[in-house]
């Protein structure tokens, strides 16, 4: 009885084994998969990085000053008061804040953004691909070799399934609020630059 249990043992882990072999392609034809994706998305992310923003930040601060140095004004203009606050508001979406960024949550492994500024989102997004390459290449290896609990391969590879469509989720909306955030700089900017520079001229 004692030699049956132990042939019904080596048995089922044998079967179990060959089970975990059978799957091994259609696992690595998943992560070859997401490793595609993340190659899309860093070229899609690479097309969007604002390599502008020091100039925008300087352009800004130049803009203010002029503004603040040459506009006096007995009365207080509230049309101009709301542009300056909206210019001031763009700028404050285009810097990232110092210490700020992004964490995790800890159940679902979600990444919560707690700094939506493009500068940050960029970073946010870059680093997330670059942590998701180095996580698909371990587990790749492990399902190669065999490596750890192959009973639970398939939920690995399920779970970097999900980050990878959340990091596809991360980069729309990085590039979606960059574009809008650009169009609202450049036109708010036209308009106090040359309202700045008038002013300039006056004097």
């Amino acid at each position: 009885m004692k030699k049956f249990s132990v042939f019904i043992l080596l048995a089922s882990t044998l079967l179990f084994m060959s089970c975990g072999d059978l799957d091994k392609p259609k696992h690595l034809k998943a992560i070859a998969q997401m490793d595609n994706s993340l190659d899309s998305m860093h070229i899609v992310l690479k097309e969007n990085r604002l390599d502008t923003l020091a100039g925008i930040q300087i352009s800004a601060n130049a803009l203010l000053t002029r503004i603040k140095t040459y506009y006096v004004s007995d009365t207080i203009d509230m049309e101009l008061g709301k542009k300056m606050n909206q210019f001031k508001r763009i700028m404050k979406s285009i810097k990232p804040k110092k210490g700020r960024g992004a964490n995790k949550n800890a159940e679902s492994n979600e990444i919560i953004i707690t700094d939506r500024s493009i500068g940050n989102g960029f970073a946010v997004v870059h680093n997330g691909l670059k942590a998701e390459e180095e996580t698909l290449i371990a587990l790749k290896r492990d399902i190669e070799n065999g490596n750890g609990r192959r009973d639970k391969y398939a939920e690995y590879v399920k779970f970097e399934q999900q980050k990878v469509y959340q990091l596809q989720q991360l980069l729309k909306a990085y590039v979606d609020h960059k574009n809008k955030t650009i169009k609202d700089f450049n036109e708010i900017y036209a308009e106090l630059n040359a309202f700045s520079l008038k002013l300039m001229e006056k004097k």
